[in-house]
């Protein structure tokens, strides 16, 4: 090992620093930290100090500091990396330090080729310096030996994670609510009864938005996995993670985020969990998914009760912030402006003239109907969900379940189209061809065997005897008859002085078209 030049080749006599030549100092940390991690920089400010102690004692100003929280090996770019060898390479700065050639990089010649003979980079770890040519046969055969550990050590690892898959072991972080034990097995951790809560809530028809906003509330409100505020894209993540059935699970070729269930070489799912815990039960699993992607919520008791007094009491929306426009005296008002929170435009709308508009509203998109709209089916579907809840809920299941297995189905057509399996991997699509196909059957058959042999639409087809039914209803009634075909009311912010106008302050979502709110909030969910 050569003896290491502490001293730059030039000196600089002068005790000024404002005299001194400027270098900057490039700094890594290998481990990545992401997002809402809590940050833990020891490692990026010792380097730094040791950087400024260097300067200082060889008579440079630092110009600059670059930082990396990427790895030395990786393909990404490392954009610090990038900014600090053509900041030296273009003579903008005469000098680099770097602690350590392995945090300079991995890659062996391919990065340190560019910089010997032709700028100064200083490893101070190795005591190594680029312009000087004894150093030079030192540098290049370190960087090799930091890119040959580096391979054997991704090899190592990749080695060791292909057999932890197999043999059914979690080789990362344990899932929320889990924990891991000694042999890398999952089981039920404290956090598990959250898991559980959420499942459930979702197959009993809760929606998502709601169940984080009880999550959230509260004297003491839970974390989210990220020790934050629970959204409806962390519910989303939880539901559809396989591991909480029990699955190995891997990453999704495309969507990296997204994990599905691994299948070993004989294409059978592994389990990753320990025969003590005990994993959400597979019809809750599928229960909860359906309801959330959209499953049919029919009705299994009336909606009518002492707390919904009102026409449109969990109906009316304030389209400001997408919260309930509940009932206060004679008006439906923005809730979180009632209870001093952010609302960008607040509703406050008489319910004496929103209430009338909206059962006109109702009346003219019956009135318009066809004999073979879809909407008429989805009236009397519900309709005889009130008078038969039994059947009005076995019908809704089965209406879910036809709708995730033909998901299923064009899922495995678009991977098998982008080439997912290709060899090695093709030897798993017959088995999961099988089971899509006979999943999808199994669906259409119980749709069929639940669907009622007659469904009475005419009374729905007449103005006069809708008005009828109107008339000769209660008040319990109306507001079932209202949520036969709507599912929100959507009101804006008025101006004061300006009369009460419904085709511009309100939007009707009807239950016979795809829900408007449920598509942008998948969307933000994608981004």
């Amino acid at each position: 090992m050569p003896a290491y030049h502490h001293e730059s080749p030039t000196r600089h006599p002068s005790t000024d620093p404002a005299d001194w030549p400027e270098i900057d100092l490039y700094l890594r940390k290998s481990k990545v930290v992401r997002e809402g991690e809590k940050r833990d920089i020891t490692s990026i400010r010792t380097q730094e100090a040791e950087g400024r102690e260097w300067a200082a004692a060889n008579h440079y100003r630092v110009r600059k500091v670059w930082i990396d929280n990427l790895s030395a090996w990786s393909d990404v770019a490392r954009p610090g990396f990038d900014n600090a060898l053509a900041a030296v390479l273009d003579d903008q700065v005469p000098a680099l330090w770097c602690f350590a050639l392995d945090r300079f990089t991995r890659k062996g010649i391919d990065d340190i080729g560019p910089v010997l003979g032709k700028a100064r980079v200083i490893f101070h770890w190795e005591r190594l310096d680029s312009s000087d040519p004894n150093d030079r046969r030192w540098i290049i055969d370190r960087a090799e030996q930091a890119r040959e550990y580096s391979e054997r050590l991704s090899y190592n690892i990749r080695t060791t994670k292909r057999n932890q898959l197999k043999n059914g072991q979690w080789s990362s972080q344990p899932p929320y609510g889990t924990e891991a034990t000694k042999d890398r097995k999952l089981t039920n951790g404290d956090l598990w009864p959250v898991v559980l809560h959420i499942f459930r809530s979702l197959a009993d028809g809760i929606s998502a938005r709601t169940l984080c906003k009880a999550l959230n509330s509260g004297p003491s409100p839970i974390l989210s996995p990220r020790g934050a505020e629970w959204g409806v894209s962390t519910i989303s993540y939880i539901v559809h993670n396989p591991v909480y059935e029990g699955w190995q699970t891997m990453r999704h070729p495309e969507r990296p985020l997204q994990p599905i269930p691994y299948r070993n070489e004989n294409g059978d799912r592994v389990r990753v969990w320990s025969e003590e815990g005990t994993p959400v039960p597979h019809e809750l699993a599928v229960r909860a998914r359906q309801m959330l992607t959209g499953g049919t919520r029919l009705p299994v008791q009336s909606v009518g009760s002492n707390r919904k007094r009102h026409l449109l009491t969990d109906l009316a929306r304030c389209s400001g912030c997408r919260g309930s426009a509940s009932a206060d005296g004679q008006s439906h008002r923005c809730i979180r402006h009632r209870a001093g929170q952010s609302c960008s435009a607040p509703v406050s709308v008489n319910r004496k003239v929103l209430e009338p508009w909206v059962v006109e509203a109702w009346f003219s998109r019956l009135n318009g109907a066809e004999i073979d709209d879809p909407l008429l089916i989805v009236a009397a579907e519900r309709w005889t969900g009130y008078q038969h809840p039994e059947t009005a809920e076995q019908l809704a299941d089965a209406v879910a379940a036809l709708a995730a297995a033909e998901a299923a189905v064009q899922r495995l057509a678009k991977q098998q189209a982008d080439g997912f399996f290709e060899p090695p991997f093709d030897t798993h699509l017959p088995k999961l061809q099988a089971e899509a196909r006979a999943a999808l059957v199994a669906a259409k058959q119980k749709v069929a065997e639940a669907m009622p042999k007659r469904l009475d639409v005419s009374w729905l087809l007449e103005d006069g005897s809708i008005r009828e039914a109107w008339g000769r209803a209660g008040h319990e009634l109306r507001r079932e008859l209202i949520r036969l075909l709507v599912r929100r009311v959507v009101v804006s912010k008025g101006h004061r002085g300006i009369p009460f106008d419904g085709m511009s302050r309100v939007e009707i979502h009807w239950l016979d078209e795809p829900d408007p709110w449920a598509a942008q909030e998948e969307d933000s969910a994608e981004v």
